[in-house]
Formats: structure tokens, sequence, C-alpha cells
């Protein structure tokens, strides 16, 4: 056969099929486009669970701060006394009988729990902190050292040891609960 030959044979088959080169590439790019396909999965999921988190934080921020808020501004019987008295001092996280804004001063229960003292549903991992101080109601970024009529509340939703969200509510002795 000679070499005119052997080129006619080869050269009007069309070619069927991939080479190896060819499939190396294909395989090559499918998994670099996988890869980065599901590095932005992985973003879009952690994005969707920090919204989830800063929302349900922003709730339970707004559950105590309005909890609080709905107390009067000081106990009748020990009005210089910031924290919870002895009688209402129940154990930690127990706070049904809170009757005064002060009672939540430095409270930090080591779990969420409702006024009756029982978890809240799904709330592992998540903590209340809620302070209150009283402040110079010229300045109340100023605290002061006694009552001059103004209190500032804290409370501070954290989530695994980090807080999530943060609220700050002033309280008069002006204004009553009710």
């Amino acid at each position: 056969m000679s070499q005119r030959t052997f080129h006619k044979h080869w050269s009007g088959r069309r070619r069927r099929g991939l080479t190896l080169v060819e499939v190396v590439f294909a395989t090559m790019l499918v998994g670099v486009v996988l890869v980065g396909a599901m590095d932005l999965l992985g973003s879009v999921i952690r994005g969707r669970t920090s919204t989830v988190d800063a929302a349900r934080a922003e709730q339970l921020a707004q559950q105590l701060m309005t909890e609080i808020l709905n107390t009067a501004y000081q106990d009748e019987t020990t009005p210089l006394f910031v924290g919870p008295e002895p009688d209402e001092w129940m154990g930690a996280g127990v706070r049904s009988s809170y009757d005064d804004v002060d009672d939540y001063q430095n409270w930090i229960p080591p779990m969420l729990v409702g006024l009756d003292g029982d978890e809240v549903v799904n709330s592992t991992g998540w903590q209340w902190d809620a302070t209150v101080e009283w402040v110079d109601p010229a300045n109340p970024a100023l605290t002061s050292l006694t009552d001059q009529g103004l209190k500032r509340i804290t409370v501070a939703i954290k989530y695994d040891g980090q807080v999530v969200t943060q609220l700050v509510a002033l309280r008069s002795n002006k204004y009553t609960a009710e």
C-alpha cells in the first residue's frame, strides 16, 4: 500500500467520537464549574442562615424588651436597690415575680426561658442578656450612681456566644406601665 493510498483511505472517513484529550478537557471543565457552583451554594446557604438568625434575634430582643418595659419603674419597698430583691430571685432564669425594671439588672439566664421558667422551644444556642443602669437625664450615655428618674435598659441576644443583636431603651419614672 502506497502512502498515497493510505492517506486517501483515512482522509475520506469522518471522525466519530471524542479523543482522550477532549474527554479529559471536558471532565476538567465540568469539575471546575461544579466546584464554583458548590461554593456559591454554600455562600447562599450561609447568607440565608445569617438572615434568619438576625430576624430571630430581633424578635427575641423585642420580646424581652417589651416584657421589661411593661414592669414598674422601681420597687416600692426598696427603691435604692438595683436588681431583683431577695424575695424575687427564685433561681436562674425564673422571673415570674419580677415586678420592676431593675429586677433584670445583669440577668443572664443559662438558656432562653419563658416567664414560667420553661425553656423556649427551639432555642438551643440562644441566650438573653439584660442590663439596667441609672443614667443622667441630661446625657443618657452617662451612667449615674444615683437614681435621677431615668434608667437605660440594654437587651443583647447571643447565638453560640456571639452577639447577634442588641436593643437599648430608656425608661423614665414618669411613665407608668399598665
